[in-house]
């Protein structure tokens, strides 16, 4: 996800490490791969990051969704299965697309980075985890203040333009194989009836919703996300 790196499956991976061989990706500019410039261009982050991922099931969260359907419309014989966490083909606003987020709210935010980075990210972390489960989101990203366990400035200002600038909705119905559209009815992030109607977009793709779950299911209802995502790899 955007500004993550992927220890935030935490045990949500242990589990599914259980009966699958997982490769878990930092992107760049995150994680283990923290000095490594994340490019503004989609296509560029994509191409950065095949060589690590052979033929395989993709599971993206957030920001990682987009690169995974970017990843299945260019590389389609490597994406077996597509599951997508709290994403969707296009996170900004479109005219036939209201699901998106408004260009007013894009732009105070990333204005919120540029002029108050520590503030506009713990307020970020307590809209996308909620304030129960923050702390554990801390905890799996490295256990400290948001502010030093995200990429830097740049790094986060680059994950905004290649979440608000790519619009994949033309694309998706090129995107063959079977996939799942995972989301929470309490998303605040992205509007839960993105999920539904962006299946509706591919023609072998289905929806999940995990009721009262927020924008990071994995977190804060593993036992059902696990449920969920075992049935589709099955």
């Amino acid at each position: 996800g955007w500004g993550m790196h992927s220890g935030i499956w935490g045990s949500a991976a242990d589990a599914l490490a259980r009966k699958y061989r997982l490769h878990l990706v930092d992107l760049p500019g995150h994680g283990i791969n923290r000095h490594i410039p994340l490019p503004r261009d989609l296509v560029q982050v994509t191409e950065l990051i095949m060589p690590a991922v052979p033929p395989a099931a993709w599971m993206g969260w957030s920001l990682g969704g987009l690169i995974a359907m970017s990843a299945a419309l260019r590389h389609s014989e490597r994406v077996k299965k597509l599951i997508l966490v709290g994403a969707t083909p296009s996170f900004s606003r479109q005219p036939d697309w209201d699901c998106g987020v408004g260009e007013d709210a894009r732009r105070t935010f990333a204005r919120g980075l540029e002029n108050d980075f520590e503030n506009t990210l713990e307020q970020f972390f307590l809209q996308t985890f909620g304030p129960r489960w923050s702390g554990e989101a801390l905890q799996r990203l490295g256990g400290q203040a948001p502010a030093l366990t995200v990429p830097g400035k740049q790094n986060l200002l680059a994950g905004l333009e290649l979440l608000y600038g790519n619009n994949l909705i033309p694309a998706l119905n090129r995107c063959k194989m079977p996939a799942l559209f995972l989301g929470g009815t309490r998303d605040r992030t992205v509007m839960p009836e993105s999920f539904e109607r962006a299946a509706g977009l591919m023609p072998n793709a289905e929806a999940a919703l995990i009721r009262g779950a927020g924008h990071a299911p994995f977190i804060t209802h593993e036992d059902t996300f696990l449920d969920i995502i075992r049935g589709f790899l099955a």
